[in-house]
């Protein structure tokens, strides 16, 4: 294990939501642990930049939208890697419940689970499943039928 493969650990448990990393390869184990923040702590700034767009697109398609109350959200990567469909949740018109299963991001040979926080109808699928994905990167439209965002 070289400095640029640590680097690489390093980088991947900055951005992802674990505490601490173990790997062993010959005869090499690098142990990696962080404190997470706790609950009351702030929400980094590009989360609320993703999720202030989120509301501003959801405030215009509430706006643009007389007969019927829809509100857009998105599902976006918790995590750098390469984002895998679900089978049940790969196309437009199917309906997600909140902490349904979506997609799965891979990390480091790692599966990690993408969960919708909303109920919805996805109406738009923005990444192609094999896609390397960034923090933050929006992977689902959803819409909200008659719910406030």
């Amino acid at each position: 294990m070289d400095i640029s493969d640590i680097e690489q650990l390093v980088s991947i448990i900055r951005d992802a939501r674990i505490s601490e990393l173990i790997v062993s390869t010959g005869g090499t184990k690098v142990r990696l642990k962080k404190q997470l923040p706790s609950t009351t702590a702030a929400v980094p700034v590009k989360q609320q930049a993703v999720a202030k767009e989120a509301t501003e697109v959801a405030q215009v398609d509430l706006a643009e939208s007389n007969e019927q109350t829809v509100a857009s959200v998105y599902i976006t990567a918790p995590m750098v890697g390469v984002f895998h469909g679900v089978d049940d949740v790969s196309s437009v018109g199917t309906s997600v419940k909140a902490g349904q299963v979506v997609g799965m991001i891979e990390s480091m040979k790692l599966m990690n689970d993408v969960v919708s926080q909303y109920d919805g109808i996805i109406a738009e699928v923005l990444v192609e499943d094999g896609a390397p994905v960034e923090y933050g990167h929006p992977l689902f439209r959803l819409e909200l039928a008659d719910a406030a965002v």
